[in-house]
């Protein structure tokens, strides 16, 4: 790998989002929430479906589809550390309602998610796609708020 690929810019900061995801899932199970972790393998920022695309195990990825069927995710929280040009996000969807939360770790360029804000306007939305490895399907969660990204 070289210095200039993502992967190998992310791996060193990328154990400690995945340890804040934790300890977040964590105070939420602790107010009797139910809590699923996502753990990517790889986050794309596509400019032509204004967001990112999340690979997911298939395992987890079978659980979200279950959970997202029966949910409604109508808020969410992004925590977000930026380190040089690469930015490392989590978010939280919520499911009030029924206390349940899903923790989707994210990293992306600055520029990149840039560019795709630059390109939905500013009244306009970001999606998260979150697909496992076969590719044949996906969930898509929406934010209105693009700038927390």
């Amino acid at each position: 790998m070289s210095e200039n690929d993502p992967a190998e810019r992310v791996a060193g900061h990328w154990e400690d989002v995945i340890a804040d995801m934790e300890a977040t899932a964590e105070g939420y199970r602790e107010a009797d929430w139910e809590v699923l972790e996502l753990h990517p393998g790889d986050v794309t920022v596509i400019d032509d479906q204004h967001g990112l695309d999340v690979l997911v195990p298939g395992s987890e990825f079978e659980e979200l589809e279950a959970l997202a069927a029966e949910a409604t995710f109508g808020s969410y929280e992004v925590y977000r550390a930026a380190e040089s040009e690469m930015v490392f996000a989590l978010v939280v969807l919520e499911d009030t309602d029924d206390e349940r939360a899903v923790c989707c770790p994210t990293y992306y360029e600055r520029d990149d998610i840039e560019r795709v804000k630059r390109h939905i306007g500013d009244d306009g939305v970001l999606y998260t796609h979150i697909r496992p490895l076969a590719d044949d399907r996906a969930v898509t969660f929406s934010y209105e708020e693009p700038d927390l990204f």
